[in-house]
């Protein structure tokens, strides 16, 4: 398709890879969690370990996969992390024990994942737009949650009918052979095919270009200038890199960590307890795994609509509106009773679904395209030791109290909080250096 940008392309392969491989890695667990505990005999705050110790193992790696990233390009880790997630899904359905689980699921499907899905397709993304940036982002998450709209039923139903064990090996077959080839839609940056940013190309293919386009049709003048306003209109705005050691040392970069830390601990504890929570206030399993579905197709309209207008109206404010909401939700589903009731609380909460594509592209605001992964990498280990305490205190604290009330308020302050910390977020600012 001569003259659509490559980066569409990108788009097209990260919003596929994500609906299907990232909704069943990231989201998926869910649908496993009491089925696992179920079968191996163990509580809550032990099958919330597991996915707790796999955050504390993408806190680890966090910098080497970012730094990995910037260093070799997008394709490479992509293949191979998502044919090491699938292989991890097939050998998981043959686990008979919770060390047996723990491990598989820990060094096999964990570090394949930590390569793959959002976290580089995000990455790639930063690199290629600019402009569009906030949309972009946006698109690729909702794809992820449009694609949990159908895996996380159908998962469910799979796990009812069939047993998590035969379909654990249908996930990992399909990974293998419908969503690891994406991985070669995936370029290291436009200018590496004679491009730029949102579309503009290089002075080398512009030039040629006008020289063609001059010979073949005695193009005008004003012709000429039209491309080359064009051109510069997809760099309107010079973005600004920095290096990581650069941003580290701004103070931008420490209150974005704070935020996403409060956000990410909530929203990776939610989504994981989502099913038991549910089934606490009185659903079934099914019927549980089709709210969270529901919940994440009405998040699609939601993050595509905030992605679009955060291009210009700044996504920090943005963010706090959003957060709050979510952070409502969590307070109503304290309160009310009944499915409908329940799951009207539950739409606020895709306030948190829409702000985590802005979160990451907040990043690339601040900070620019050059050193993206690295430095998101660098953030991990902060926000995934969030993830390794948040989910097990809240099994903990179902296995001994038979409530998630005591969850869901603490969920509520912490999301306020972030909001408010997303609210006093500032554009970063390279400190001067020392003479002498």
């Amino acid at each position: 398709m001569q003259g659509v940008y490559y980066g569409w392309y990108m788009l097209a392969g990260a919003s596929l890879m994500n609906a299907f491989g990232g909704t069943i890695v990231w989201q998926g667990f869910a649908v496993f969690f009491i089925p696992v505990a179920e079968t191996l005999g163990i509580t809550y705050w032990q099958t919330s370990l597991a996915f707790a110790l796999a955050r504390a193992e993408n806190g680890v790696l966090g910098p080497i996969t970012g730094w990995a990233l910037d260093r070799f390009g997008y394709m490479p880790l992509i293949l191979g992390g998502t044919i090491i997630t699938g292989v991890g899904y097939i050998i998981l359905s043959q686990a008979e024990t919770y060390i047996a689980f723990m491990l598989i699921y820990l060094f096999v499907i964990s570090i394949g994942s930590s390569t793959s899905f959002m976290q580089a397709t995000t990455a790639a993304l930063n690199t290629w737009f600019i402009r569009y940036r906030g949309l972009v982002m946006s698109i690729n998450s909702a794809a992820f949650r449009a694609g949990g709209a159908i895996m996380i039923p159908l998962i469910s139903v799979g796990v009812i009918n069939l047993g998590w064990e035969t379909t654990s090996w249908i996930i990992g077959a399909a990974l293998i052979v419908f969503v690891a080839p994406l991985a070669f839609l995936f370029r290291r940056s436009p200018e590496s095919m004679g491009l730029k940013p949102d579309g503009g190309v290089s002075l080398f293919h512009m030039r040629r270009r006008l020289r063609r386009n001059d010979r073949a049709q005695n193009r005008s003048s004003a012709t000429e200038q039209d491309d080359l306003s064009q051109t510069s209109g997809s760099n309107a705005n010079p973005e600004r890199n920095f290096t990581t050691k650069q941003a580290l040392r701004t103070p931008s970069f420490w209150v974005l960590v704070l935020a996403t830390t409060l956000r990410m601990s909530v929203h990776g504890t939610i989504f994981l307890h989502f099913i038991p929570i549910l089934v606490w206030r009185g659903e079934t399993q099914q019927t549980s795994a089709n709210l969270v579905g529901l919940i994440s197709l009405s998040a699609v309209p939601v993050i595509l609509f905030t992605g679009y207008i955060s291009d210009r109206v700044g996504r920090p404010l943005l963010l706090t509106f959003l957060y709050s909401a979510s952070a409502v939700s969590l307070l109503l589903m304290t309160l009310v009773e009944g499915t409908w009731p329940i799951f009207m609380a539950m739409l606020l909460f895709t306030g948190s679904e829409a702000g985590s594509s802005l979160n990451w592209a907040i990043i690339g605001d601040l900070f620019g395209r050059a050193r993206y992964a690295t430095i998101r990498g660098m953030m991990a280990p902060i926000y995934n030791l969030a993830l390794i305490i948040a989910p097990v205190a809240a099994g903990y604290t179902f296995d001994r109290l038979g409530t998630y009330q005591p969850v869901l308020i603490a969920g509520t302050i912490l999301m306020f909080i972030a909001a408010l910390v997303f609210l006093v977020l500032q554009p970063a600012v390279r400190r001067a250096r020392r003479l002498g």
